[in-house]
């Protein structure tokens, strides 16, 4: 796998891992400066933002973690670079 590509996945399975904490702790009322960080209310998913992006969320990690094991992209790779305009959407989305 080219490095540049395998930077890629690390960085996507860092943010998967960062969201999945900072929902985790939303959905449990935990209030602080790690979870405000970038966050803002959405209307669009209004009773359940919180886990909304739980699958999107768990497809990064597990599909990041995979792919950089077995160092190469694959079927699972094509659809974690699927899932990304997902991310885009959520958060342009009032």
């Amino acid at each position: 796998m080219n490095k540049y590509l395998r930077y890629l996945f690390v960085l996507i399975f860092i943010f998967s891992l960062y969201h999945f904490l900072r929902d985790l702790l939303q959905t449990f009322s935990v209030d602080n400066f790690f979870i405000n960080i970038l966050h803002r209310p959405h209307i669009w998913c209004s009773p359940y933002c919180n886990y909304v992006t739980y699958p999107l969320d768990t497809l990064g990690i597990v599909g990041s973690f995979i792919v950089l094991r077995r160092n190469r992209v694959g079927i699972l790779g094509v659809l974690i670079f699927i899932s990304l305009p997902l991310w885009s959407l959520a958060v342009l989305l009032p």
